[in-house]
């Protein structure tokens, strides 16, 4: 089989989750099916080829001129498929081609942009664009049985057409043990070597709830935050100053660390250093960073809506992502419960063994071995 997939995310100079994923998913089908061959388009590299040694892994840059109305999507991405002579064609980004130049498999994440208290002025167009793919799609793999559900009624598609696909955590997310790597991570990020810090991902997006954990550490008590720290990444500019703002307003000058987007080569560390993973999303189609903290060894606190309680199952301390008050009530009892927050790590260790990129892969290719046929 030849496969060409919308590989853009995967070359982004700041890959997040899909981005990320799609590198250790591929390279594992890559080698469960050493006969197939598989075309990565983008729209140029920044950085290394992240699936260099995979000989049947190719990846090539398309562009288009005066690039509007989609065109790269719409018109570039096709020809190149149809020039490729794909036999499938893979849009893991949510939204697919109009007519992608190949049978499709979609993989469509989340209906997060839809939901009410997230719309913009361009959600309703990107919910059909959603809607056109998935309609299109021959199958469509989804991460968790929440956006399974989701995806069936706003699509008005076949339950049998949607492949519920948990991903797994990131290949580089290890437990790391090592007392000087540990220390450099915060030297590097600014925190004390001696106090406990809890961890996040930050963000200019209001669903992660960056202000919100920021109200809620400002409401554990004064002696019990000098004594620890709060670390977020990924918050891009203009927010990051906006937080920063906020969190001199709220007195946490001390106690508080933000950053913009930290070394992927960072992240194991951070989660293996941190007292918790804080991570009360408002809404998730997944929720990758509970697996990666899992794998690291950092209790996790989350949300109790969306996807989050289905991925945390017994591992997690869930709460209220709406309000303050909860939010700051598990982050005391985290920090002050170390037997309730051992239970969770070792809960943590167990739980992200069901999840393994080799049973991820495996669904995949079967997914595609339906849909070629």
């Amino acid at each position: 089989m030849r496969l060409c997939v919308d590989a853009r995310t995967t070359f982004a100079h700041h890959p997040r989750g899909t981005g990320k994923n799609l590198v250790d998913l591929y390279r594992k089908i890559a080698k469960v099916r050493s006969d197939w061959n598989f075309v990565m388009f983008h729209r140029g590299r920044n950085g290394k080829n992240p699936f260099a040694g995979c000989t049947n892994i190719t990846d090539q840059t398309i562009d288009i001129r005066g690039d509007r109305w989609g065109l790269w999507s719409h018109v570039r991405l096709p020809l190149a498929v149809r020039a490729a002579k794909g036999d499938l064609f893979h849009a893991p980004a949510n939204i697919g081609p109009w007519c992608p130049g190949a049978p499709m498999v979609a993989t469509i994440h989340d209906l997060i942009p839809l939901e009410p208290h997230l719309l913009t002025p361009d959600s309703a167009r990107w919910g059909e664009s959603v809607r056109r793919t998935a309609r299109k799609a021959r199958r469509i793999l989804t991460p968790s049985a929440y956006s399974k559900q989701k995806i069936v009624e706003f699509c008005d598609i076949p339950e049998d057409r949607v492949v519920v696909n948990p991903w797994a955590p990131d290949g580089k997310c290890k437990r790391v043990e090592d007392a000087a790597q540990l220390a450099a991570v915060r030297g590097k990020y600014g925190l004390r070597l001696e106090s406990p810090y809890a961890f996040g991902f930050g963000s200019d997006m209001p669903r992660k709830n960056t202000e919100k954990v920021l109200r809620a550490w400002a409401q554990l008590p004064q002696q019990g935050r000098n004594e620890r720290q709060l670390l977020l990444v990924g918050i891009r500019e203009p927010a990051l100053s906006h937080f920063q703002t906020l969190a001199d307003e709220l007195g946490l000058a001390e106690s508080c660390r933000l950053h913009g987007f930290a070394d992927e080569s960072d992240l194991a560390a951070l989660l293996s250093g941190a007292a918790m993973l804080v991570f009360p999303s408002l809404s998730e189609g997944f929720g990758l960073p509970l697996l990666d903290a899992f794998a690291c060894g950092a209790a996790v606190l989350t949300s109790n809506l969306s996807s989050l309680p289905e991925v945390a199952g017994d591992a997690g301390l869930l709460v209220d992502p709406h309000s303050v008050e909860s939010i700051a009530e598990g982050m005391r009892q985290m920090l002050s419960d170390e037997p309730m927050r051992q239970e969770l790590v070792a809960r943590g260790f167990e739980r992200v063994k069901a999840y393994t990129w080799g049973a991820c892969a495996q669904r995949v290719i079967g997914v595609f071995e339906d849909a070629a046929i």
